[in-house]
């Protein structure tokens, strides 16, 4: 074979042999892909996917929360800033009574049950 100035000589790879465990090209790693992956893979993949829904699960509480405390904030805001009839207060301070919850168990439903009680409350005010 004759070089170009300067540059090596193309060499060709050698064939891959049976009993290589390095496959060759994409044929080879589409191949290694669909094998089952190993016990100890297996369960690093699963670590990896739990860790990766733990935090998608984070960012989406912290999300939730700010939305409802904004919500009651929006509330508070409200009624500091506007003269409201006794009637409508009262009627709102019963909304807010009758709210039944139980922080320490720290209940789905509980949550919805506030958020419930703001939305109430910003009707009440007409926002």
């Amino acid at each position: 074979m004759a070089r170009a100035k300067g540059k090596p000589a193309a060499v060709k790879p050698a064939p891959a042999k049976p009993g290589d465990t390095a496959p060759a090209g994409k044929e080879g790693i589409a191949a290694a892909f669909a094998r089952n992956p190993s016990r100890k893979v297996a369960k690093e993949m699963l670590v990896l996917e739990l860790r990766r829904l733990r935090a998608m699960f984070t960012e989406i509480s912290e999300r939730y929360v700010a939305n409802a405390e904004g919500e009651i904030a929006a509330v508070i805001d409200a009624v500091e800033g506007k003269s409201l009839p006794v009637a409508r207060v009262e009627r709102m301070l019963e909304v807010v009574r009758a709210l039944s919850v139980k922080p320490r168990k720290g209940r789905r439903k509980d949550l919805a049950r506030i958020e419930t009680t703001a939305a109430t409350l910003r009707k009440e005010i007409g926002e």
